[in-house]
């Protein structure tokens, strides 16, 4: 019974994060930008509106591969480059800010200076991590899920998978199918401060 309130408690806990952050403006910085996991909050359609300055791309000029989400980035209708880089001011960070307030927008970071720093000038924050936990899946056992499986595992015929958040799956009597797609079902999970353990089987046909 617990653990079913806790789960429903965590659900509730995502909705509600998607639903306040919905109708809002925000900026990304240098740290969201040039995060791999950004892509996901795009597809996501988390916010109205998102602004990225030109003077934060122009940070990664040499970067082919932010350079490359700036592209994808600029396809999105929700996702507004701004030319307004502020020269009097030469801390970017502050840049970030006063752009923030002008927009009446918030900052989406991983920097916890830029996060500190905006506070102390009144101006709200959201933690890009805060927002990737709120988009991770809950794994429960009895839940199956669709797994490549792509190398042994330390114990006897096991073989080991990945989520798309990272987790590693484990899955039992599963050697043999090492190179291939298959349906597993959770049997139990492990999470720790650091990574999620799931454990699985495979499914039975």
């Amino acid at each position: 019974m617990t653990i079913v309130l806790g789960i429903i408690v965590l659900i509730l806990a995502a909705v509600l994060f998607l639903r306040k952050t919905k109708k809002q403006t925000v900026i990304f910085d240098s740290s969201a930008l040039s995060d791999c996991r950004i892509s996901e909050f795009i597809n996501c359609n988390l916010f109205e509106k998102i602004i990225i300055p030109l003077f934060v791309i122009k940070n990664f000029e040499k970067n082919k591969n932010v350079k490359q989400t700036v592209e994808k980035l600029k396809q999105n209708k929700n996702v507004e480059i701004i030319n307004k880089d502020y020269r009097h001011i030469q801390n970017e960070n502050f840049r970030i800010i006063k752009l923030a307030a002008d927009k009446k927008a918030k900052i989406v970071t991983a920097d916890f200076e830029l996060n500190k720093m905006a506070q102390l000038k009144g101006v709200k924050v959201i933690n890009l991590n805060d927002i990737y936990e709120s988009l991770k899946p809950i794994i429960l056992p009895g839940y199956k899920v669709c797994i490549f499986l792509v190398k042994e595992g330390k114990e006897q015929n096991q073989a080991i998978g990945y989520l798309d958040d990272g987790s590693t799956v484990v899955v039992e009597n599963a050697k043999k199918l090492i190179g291939s797609k298959n349906t597993v079902t959770v049997t139990s999970v492990m999470q720790s401060s650091n990574n999620k353990m799931v454990f699985a089987k495979i499914e039975e046909k």
